[in-house]
């Protein structure tokens, strides 16, 4: 990692020359002349159309942000009438705190806000969502809001760019957004550090951080464009954001206390900064800040104060040795991480390996007439020691996934689920019998289900969510909704794997039934009623695999001891065997 280097200031030229945020600002401008500059504190909303794109635009009247830094939490909303942004929440952080200005802005124009959202949901046109001051604020409530209904794999991702806003959230709200990394990657903050509208709820001691010392309430998320009238570079790092923005405050805290009224023109400060990003300056570095990843940090930080040297930049402001440590340690938390994304792609492989070396186990025990539940089970060859490697590598790899999937913020597990949930099912479906097998080997006589591994759990019910998600979606499209089993799984059903991953676990509890005294088993007849009832649902909705009719089986040890009422329509499939018809997907039950 000695050759890592910053990209901040190379980012903030490409951002300097793309139309998009020069046309945001645009709009902005365009906007503010149509509104009244004496009306009371409200907002003011407009849509621009172009070619092929939508800008839509937040202001506000002319108002004071002073006293304006109150936070509101999250989970009192509703009972106070306002919008639910319950979907950001996370295990780890159940709730958050908004700035309850610009919340209550937000909700002073719900109803609006909702027919644009619906709008821009169906004609799936790009967008981009940007405002000024407090309007910027709004700005980035509305483009979570519609985050949270759109479809990122299939939808045009929205593009949120604020001009001199002040911070929006909390450190809950930061880490509850860092699950979401395609969200985040939406927001682009404009912030001059003249202006004093981005700092007013900072502490005017930016050097606090490097004390451990809280700077503020608040705290900042996306990437930031930070400029000066000497340059600008970009940063994400909230620590390395927090005390540029504070840069200076302390004299800002005597201003007016109307502040906030006042419109800063960053038109005036972009363009030449436009212009200037076509053009190199020569800066002269300090022999010993000739590392790369420093010297690009430096580089950033000089762009900011308008400096000509790197020794000047330090002694300026006597709190940049401090920032710098703090940036160079997020670059090398961020190269770290992507170390750990190449890792998890190469984990994955590994994953898919295993689940194919599974899938010859099961054929192979097929072979065997005994099932890969009961050869695991019982090991008594090679293979079975083999499996078992497999089996601890698929096992801690889904444990950990569904750990990580259940502390992310509700819409992100649903984008996981909708992406992995797949795989998540077959490795279920695949691999629970065998831990099943492993515990009635070891615990005969106990309730596995009652012992349920957690992801095995959360799996099934994930699925669940997703099957009745897309009935309802059916039904609201007018569409029939298939009642029993398709003619693909019955058609495919030698080759599927048996829906109810704990079937082997009521199997062995009717043969622990079966292995009880005469007595106790004529109290326990109703349950072994019911089991065989649970096995005909299964073979009706070719829900279950003709692996369980193997000679070897435990499902037919359990039907040798029981046999039931000659009656029973189990009780005929199995006389009459045409439990082999099962396999080549015929109707055995009725």
């Amino acid at each position: 990692m000695s050759n890592q280097f910053s990209s901040g200031l190379e980012l903030a030229n490409v951002l300097l020359t793309s139309e998009p945020l020069h046309e945001s600002w645009d709009a902005i401008q365009n906007d503010k002349q149509k509104v009244n500059p004496n009306a009371q504190a409200t907002l003011h909303i407009n849509t621009t159309q172009q070619a092929n794109l939508t800008i839509i635009t937040f202001l506000t009247s002319p108002m004071s942000l002073r006293g304006q830094e109150g936070l509101i939490l999250s989970s009192t909303f509703t009972e106070r009438n306002l919008p639910d942004f319950e979907f950001l929440c996370n295990k780890s952080n159940p709730s958050f705190s908004i700035n309850e200005a610009a919340i209550k802005l937000f909700a002073s124009r719900f109803d609006e806000l909702y027919l644009l959202k619906t709008e821009i949901c169906r004609s799936n046109s790009l967008v981009i969502i940007t405002g000024h001051s407090m309007g910027g604020c709004v700005a980035t409530l509305f483009t979570l809001w519609l985050l949270e209904s759109l479809n990122l794999s299939k939808a045009k991702r929205p593009f949120c760019i604020t001009f001199g806003s002040p911070l929006i959230g909390d450190e809950h709200l930061r880490k509850c957004l860092s699950q979401f990394p395609n969200w985040t990657s939406c927001f682009l903050h404009v912030a001059s550090i003249q202006d004093p509208v981005p700092k007013l709820f900072l502490s005017p001691n930016p050097t606090a951080l490097g004390t451990g010392t809280q700077v503020s309430a608040y705290m900042p998320f996306g990437t930031f464009l930070l400029c000066s009238d000497s340059g600008c570079a970009c940063f994400e790092d909230p620590d390395s954001i927090l005390m540029l923005v504070a840069a200076n405050s302390q004299g800002d805290q005597t201003q007016d206390p109307n502040v906030g009224i006042q419109f800063f023109d960053y038109g005036q400060l972009l363009e030449p900064l436009r212009l200037k990003a076509f053009c190199k300056d020569v800066f002269e570095l300090a022999e010993s800040d000739r590392v790369p990843l420093k010297a690009s940090i430096i580089t950033q930080l000089a762009a900011i104060f308008g400096v000509p040297q790197s020794q000047a930049l330090q002694q300026q402001q006597p709190y940049i040795n401090i920032l710098i440590k703090n940036m160079e340690k997020h670059e090398y938390k961020l190269a770290i991480q992507k170390t750990k994304t190449s890792n998890a792609s190469k984990k994955l492989n590994d994953i898919k390996v295993s689940m194919v070396y599974l899938e010859w186990y099961k054929k192979d025990s097929k072979s065997r007439e005994i099932g890969y539940y009961d050869m695991y089970k019982n090991k008594r060859y090679r293979s079975d020691i083999n499996v078992e490697e497999y089996k601890k590598k698929l096992s801690n790899y889904w444990q950990d996934s569904v750990e990580e999937v259940e502390n992310k913020p509700q819409k992100e597990g649903a984008a996981f689920r909708t992406r992995w949930l797949m795989g998540g099912t077959t490795y279920r479906r695949m691999m629970e019998p065998l831990h099943i097998a492993e515990y009635y080997k070891d615990k005969d006589g106990k309730n596995y289900r009652e012992e349920r591994p957690k992801h095995f759990i959360l799996l099934e019910k994930w699925l669940k969510e997703e099957e009745e998600r897309k009935v309802a979606e059916r039904i609201r499209r007018g569409e029939t909704v298939e009642d029993g089993p398709s003619k693909s799984k019955a058609q495919n059903v030698a080759s599927s794997l048996t829906d109810d991953s704990c079937f082997w676990a009521h199997v062995e509890e009717a043969l622990i039934l079966c292995n009880q005294s005469v007595q106790e088993r004529e109290q326990c007849k109703q349950k072994l009623i019911e089991f065989e009832e649970y096995v005909l649902d299964a073979l009706k909705n070719f829900a279950v695999t003709p692996d369980i009719f193997l000679k070897h089986s435990s499902f037919m040890a359990w039907w040798e001891q029981y046999k039931g009422s000659s009656t029973t329509q189990l009780a005929r499939i199995m006389k009459d065997r045409t439990y082999h018809d099962y396999e080549k997907g015929v109707q055995v039950v009725f």
